[in-house]
């Protein structure tokens, strides 16, 4: 009897032991998350920062209702630490936001931005939902699959900015209601080519900046460092109300993307839909973002539920220009 005791005990502690480590390292994890080490990749982490906690808090759980109490209530600290961290982030974000929001406004303009994918089979599906959707502006990422659908897309949008010779390439396009004027496209660092482009239009007698950028990869260290600069750097000589969308390949709470949207008072939606990989829907990472600058203001902001193909979510929010 005293054999069969102790066999379930010992295999109890076999397991305590291993989701004792198994926490310590998403631990270790958590914490390249929230201080910055110089780590390779540290801004794709930052974007796992609340996925991560919430493994963490799940394995505590664990360590809680196998008895180890005293390593339970640590990796809560840890967790509280860590999630506590990216809430003031996003809290400091929404503030800038929230001080806009409650000025008396007006609704100004719908805007689409979506990456379609660039080996995405659905072209003609994508330029009917884009052509229908409503929107004043879109801002398309990876944009080759509808460029063989000119004449559903112009019946909508007639006016277009993109590429220097004026085709719809495989790059970052705007698409536009109203007419484009100060039109340039840009590349941000040498990995890819015309992912920066800038366009300003009139709606309803306000001017409003138009920027499209579709950032590379956060482990691409140097370069993604290179992009964020000049990026900054364009936003920064843009005077005016201003929109700014894309693919950040981020999220809005990793260190490099709330460092370039607090330095030029950007603000976000009042969410973060998740955007990618679309099969995790809701529970994504939100690395597609839309930011304005006031008086605009992002009233709603919400991802499609249909990707159609694509493996991104693409983002619908409606702006507001607010009484200054």
């Amino acid at each position: 009897m005293r054999a069969q005791a102790a066999a379930p005990e010992g295999l109890l502690r076999e397991l305590r032991g291993a989701f004792t480590a198994l926490a310590l390292a998403v631990c270790g994890v958590l914490i390249a998350v929230s201080y910055d080490f110089g780590i390779p990749g540290q801004a794709l982490l930052q974007s796992l920062r609340f996925h991560i906690a919430a493994a963490l808090l799940g394995l505590a759980v664990l360590l809680f209702v196998g008895g180890a109490w005293r390593s339970a209530w640590l990796f809560v600290f840890a967790f509280a630490i860590s999630t506590g961290q990216g809430a003031a982030i996003v809290y400091h974000q929404q503030e800038v936001r929230l001080s806009l929001a409650g000025r008396p406004s007006q609704p100004l303009l719908k805007l689409l931005s979506f990456n379609l994918l660039s080996t995405n089979p659905n072209g003609e599906e994508l330029a009917r939902f884009i052509a229908g959707s409503g929107v004043d502006v879109a801002v398309l990422m990876e944009a080759a699959p509808i460029a063989d659908h000119n004449a559903i897309l112009q019946a909508s949008y007639p006016y277009y900015a993109g590429c220097d010779d004026g085709s719809r390439c495989g790059g970052v396009v705007i698409l536009s209601r109203t007419p484009l004027a100060d039109i340039t496209v840009r590349s941000m660092s040498g990995v890819w080519q015309n992912r920066l482009v800038t366009a300003s239009t009139t709606i309803a007698g306000q001017r409003v900046n138009i920027v499209a950028a579709h950032l590379v990869k956060p482990y691409f260290d140097d370069f993604a460092a290179e992009e964020l600069s000049r990026l900054g750097a364009v936003v920064d000589g843009l005077e005016g109300p201003l929109v700014l969308a894309g693919d950040f390949n981020a999220a809005a709470w990793s260190d490099s993307i709330d460092a370039l949207v607090r330095r030029r008072h950007l603000a976000p939606g009042p969410f973060y839909p998740a955007t990618w990989p679309v099969r995790l829907g809701p529970l994504g990472v939100p690395i597609d973002n839309i930011f304005a600058r006031g008086p605009l203001v992002i009233d709603t902001v919400s991802a499609i539920a249909d990707p159609m193909g694509s493996n991104h979510r693409g983002l619908m929010a409606e702006i507001r220009v607010t009484e200054e």
